[in-house]
């Protein structure tokens, strides 16, 4: 028998989880990435901006409830030009206005599943319970609802069907890469990414060979089991 925490995620307003390799049109992956999750779960948790000490302990498993509706909005940002020292100093401390196209999901709903060092498990419901920071999902004013965290105890068994985001390439579902950690590389920090299939909203599917399955609450869910892969997928 195995702990894992679980609880619900609900958008109340939007949310948006950016696709970093765009630039003037943001585009959003259709749920949280695994990174964005642990950014969750750490501003819960009081922890620093970028703390990423304990990543490598927490499996991260997802279940989308409701995607949200999609929609773009035009967005104007703030970019301030410190210019060159040989510019002079009245090019410094200027402000530049950029518009762009962001996409937002409306009112999407998801469940999450973490799994991990029984202690570490504790600390994530209480902190979830009672939040160290206000909580968002994706950009800062992106609020969002935190669900009966709790833990249950469940025994894994192999099977072949699935509704949680499943770290394979499965036959109808959508393919999404994602950022699941970041590796510090010097003094850079560079994403792990992952390709991850999507089910339809409400649809278990069938994978192409058996995998490690935890029924939880009436779903069946995949937890990537390779946390120590370094490397971009």
């Amino acid at each position: 028998m195995e702990q894992v925490l679980t609880f619900g995620l609900t958008c109340p307003f939007w949310a948006s989880f950016r696709n970093h390799s765009t630039v003037n049109v943001h585009v959003t992956y259709p749920f949280p990435p695994p990174s964005t999750i642990y950014g969750l779960l750490n501003a819960a948790r009081g922890k620093p901006q970028d703390w990423h000490d304990d990543r490598d302990a927490w499996q991260i498993a997802l279940v989308v409830e409701q995607r949200g509706r999609l929609v773009e909005t035009f967005s104007k940002i703030m970019k301030i030009s410190r210019g060159d020292e040989g510019e002079g100093a009245a090019a410094k401390g200027v402000f530049d206005r950029t518009t762009l196209i962001r996409q937002k999901l409306l009112a999407p709903h998801y469940r999450v599943y973490l799994k991990g060092p029984l202690a570490l498990l504790q600390e994530g419901e209480r902190a979830l319970l009672n939040p160290h920071w206000a909580l968002y999902l994706g950009e800062s004013d992106d609020l969002v609802d935190v669900q009966k965290p709790h833990i249950v105890g469940v025994a894994p068994q192999a099977d072949t069907q699935a509704h949680s985001i499943i770290p394979a390439i499965v036959a109808g579902c959508q393919l999404v890469s994602v950022t699941v950690k970041f590796r510090q590389i010097g003094r850079r920090w560079t994403p792990v990414r992952r390709i991850y299939s999507l089910p339809p909203v409400g649809q278990e599917v069938t994978l192409p060979q058996p995998m490690s399955m935890y029924r939880i609450e009436g779903r069946k869910v995949v937890f990537d089991e390779r946390t120590e892969d370094t490397g971009q997928t």
